[in-house]
């Protein structure tokens, strides 16, 4: 047969080669000899040849040899602990098994030292080798740094991002931070669910009825609260509260707004209302101010710790309307709890005394003798008896103390109305009382003398 009994034929990327037999009488050595010649070193195929010499099958290219690709290493990537761009948002399950629609969680919040993302470092590569015995350079995984922006800290060997904040994760530009400030663009409602979070929050909305917002830090809200709960660490500011009759504002700082309509405020700070208070409850440890705009409290039951200023108090309908100051609101609930447990307390005194009296006739009797059980239960009650005594002395000292300050908090106490005060309006200082009976003017109400005195105020 004309031509040589073998060909050899190599790829481009020279990682295999193969063989065209044109003569069946063929041999294991001529085969290796064209190998040899045709300079392929590396990843022969011994069975392969053995294979071929014992069937041959001419004019078809058979597989030889076959070298090793390289193979590259993986670049590092970052696995993050976010939940970022999730639509999934679940209901809560309540212990009961029933679903509660308002408490949809939207947001991702992550809490101090919390790991947000972790880096999984890239892979070396692995050389290849061709048939003719030539490394093949692999290429290395490429490199990818960690970048932690504000409240967030890359861990000692780089390959975690940990929060320093409690807040909500965000990415910038592949910088992972923790934003201590949740801002809700639209109201509370069903969409967006209840509130709970470790810092500060602003809503550009209203707080729909029945929802509630809690927050560690300032609360922020463009809109209204209407018949919501809204209770926060600092301090609140909204545009107005509609109670309803319903829901709750409480602050440890200060609240301000522009009205209040049947609504129950309670904060620790001073209140700044600046329209009117109107068929409210309300509590403020230091101060309430309704000055600007209307700046009426009507209809309300109004307390303060220091002071009271609003322009008109009461109306023209002579809409009952309380107002008290000279004691500060948490000591006013410390000193009612004290009472109610102090009444108990010597309830329960009562009646150990009875039982110690009676396990005291009874071993008269006996000539000084309790059965073992009996001298066990005398013995208890003793000791409770002396607990007893303890605690009431203890509360009852605790209660003079509070009530020791709230005598000099009412001395500097003061209920002003800049322009008036009208009938059936309740004025109480330090625990002294007064109705208004008839239209004043511009009027300051304190203490002269531990008496309640109505002077014309002047500025």
């Amino acid at each position: 047969m004309d031509g040589p009994k073998v060909e050899l034929k190599v790829d481009s990327d020279k990682l295999n080669a193969f063989i065209v037999i044109n003569n069946p009488d063929i041999s294991e050595n001529e085969i290796r000899f064209v190998l040899e010649s045709g300079g392929i070193k590396f990843g022969i195929l011994d069975s392969k040849i053995k294979e071929i010499v014992k069937k041959v099958i001419v004019k078809e290219p058979l597989l030889i040899a076959q070298g090793v690709p390289p193979v590259n290493g993986e670049d590092a990537k970052i696995l993050y602990n976010l939940e970022e761009g999730s639509d999934e948002r679940r209901p809560i399950v309540l212990d009961d098994g029933s679903v509660d629609y308002k408490d949809v969680k939207s947001f991702r919040i992550v809490k101090e030292n919390e790991i947000m993302a972790v880096k999984v470092p890239a892979t070396k590569g692995k050389d290849g080798e061709d048939i003719f015995g030539n490394v093949i350079p692999s290429k290395d995984g490429k490199d990818l740094k960690l970048v932690a922006g504000k409240n967030a800290k890359v861990s000692d060997d780089g390959l975690q991002i940990l929060s320093t904040k409690n807040g909500i994760p965000l990415i910038h530009d592949n910088v992972l931070e923790v934003s201590e400030l949740l801002e809700i663009k639209g109201n509370i409602d069903y969409s967006i669910g209840n509130v709970d979070f470790p810092g500060d929050v602003e809503i550009r909305g209203n707080v729909t009825p029945t929802f509630y917002v809690r927050a560690t830090g300032n609360i922020k809200i463009k809109g209204v609260i209407e018949g919501a709960t809204v209770t926060s660490d600092s301090n609140v500011e909204c545009l107005g509260v509609k109670g309803r009759g319903k829901g709750l504002l409480s602050a440890k700082g200060n609240v301000k707004a522009k009205f209040l309509e049947n609504a129950h405020v309670e904060c620790d700070g001073e209140l700044y209302i600046e329209g009117s208070i109107v068929n409210s409850t309300v509590r403020a440890g230091k101060k309430i101010e309704v000055t600007d705009g209307v700046g009426q409290i009507v209809g309300s039951n109004v307390i303060s710790g220091l002071t009271v200023i609003a322009k008109e108090i009461g109306s023209e309908m002579a809409i009952s309307t309380h107002i008290e100051v000279g004691i500060d609101p948490k000591t006013r609930d410390r000193i009612t709890e004290l009472s109610s447990k102090i009444y108990i307390q010597k309830q329960n005194l009562e009646k150990i005394a009875t039982f110690i009296k009676l396990l005291e006739d009874l071993k008269k009797k006996n000539n000084g003798i309790l059965s073992p059980d009996k001298e066990q239960n005398y013995e208890r009650a003793k000791k409770t008896r002396f607990e007893i005594y303890k605690s009431l002395s203890e509360m009852i000292e605790e209660v003079k103390a509070l009530q020791t300050n709230l005598e000099t908090y009412a001395q500097d106490s003061r209920v002003i109305a800049l322009s008036k005060i009208y009938p059936s309006v309740e004025i109480i200082i330090g625990g002294k009382r007064i109705l208004i009976d008839k239209m004043l003017g511009p009027s300051i109400i304190k203490l002269v003398k531990e008496e309640i005195d109505v002077l014309p105020y002047l500025g």
